[in-house]
């Protein structure tokens, strides 16, 4: 049977990529062409190596989840979610609704809510196909919670904070439950901070796997090390992470220091 899933997972992408590339490696002449061959296959199977992608999120993922128990009696004036990507044009809907990430985030802000009777607002972006109005919706009309308030004119992160700040404050909300996947909050508590709002971080979906009853985390089954297609799609989002961060740190040294 692990015979079996060894070859299945190799003849499935990412696998049959990375073998389709080290055939071509041996077929190419030319260092210069191999040179690159392998730079793109190495870089490939680290991406899509569970062993290499989940530790590198878990390093992202450093605001614990809150204890359920403990929810109820977290001090916050409200639950502010942020909003991923749409699934845009969904003929079973008819019309735009939340994809996976987002759907995730409006999940646990119902749960949050439920527990807390706080009032929920919505960091959505701009755009037609803005995730904010179809977040709403499933707020209220699938899980029964209603949405004190929306933003509807942000593009990234940043402008969640700094576009959401002005609507919390004028409602007189100083401190919020902040809902967002775990490995994206570093980043969204500090621009919320920044946009002068007191968090209590709310992370949800954690990729970074605990260990297990038989003493297991990531790296110590084989599979960890074979290449899977979820995995590149993990280490995507911490790159895209990591890259977020650079970019307000540079951002900020060209403001001399201020990095909205």
């Amino acid at each position: 049977m692990e015979v079996y899933a060894v070859v299945k997972q190799l003849l499935l992408p990412p696998g049959i990529i990375l073998l389709l590339l080290a055939i071509a490696f041996f077929s190419v002449r030319g260092t210069l062409g191999r040179l690159f061959l392998f730079l793109g296959w190495s870089v490939l199977l680290i991406m899509s190596l569970p062993g290499f992608a989940a530790p590198l999120i878990g390093s992202l993922e450093r605001y614990p989840a809150l204890e359920p128990e403990q929810v109820s009696a977290v001090a916050a004036d409200a639950i502010v979610v942020l909003g991923a990507t749409v699934y845009a044009s969904a003929p079973e809907y008819g019309g735009h609704t939340v994809d996976g990430n987002s759907l995730k985030r409006v999940r646990y802000a119902a749960w949050l809510q439920r527990r807390t009777r706080l009032p929920v607002y919505v960091s959505g972006g701009a755009g037609e196909k803005a995730p904010g109005p179809a977040m709403v919706r499933v707020l209220e009309d699938e899980f029964n919670v209603p949405v004190a308030g929306m933003e509807q004119n942000s593009r990234n992160t940043w402008e969640n904070a700094t576009l959401t700040a002005p609507m919390l404050r004028a409602n007189g909300t100083r401190r919020v439950l902040l809902v967002t996947q775990a490995w994206h909050m570093p980043r969204a508590v500090e621009a919320f901070e920044r946009a002068g709002i007191e968090v209590v971080p709310a992370p949800t979906y954690f990729v970074q796997r605990p260990v297990d009853r038989a003493g297991q985390t990531w790296g110590d089954q084989y599979k960890d090390w074979l290449p899977q297609a979820a995995a590149f799609q993990i280490s995507f989002y911490a790159i895209h992470e990591l890259l977020g961060r650079v970019y307000y740190d540079l951002r900020g040294l060209l403001n001399g220091g201020d990095r909205a």
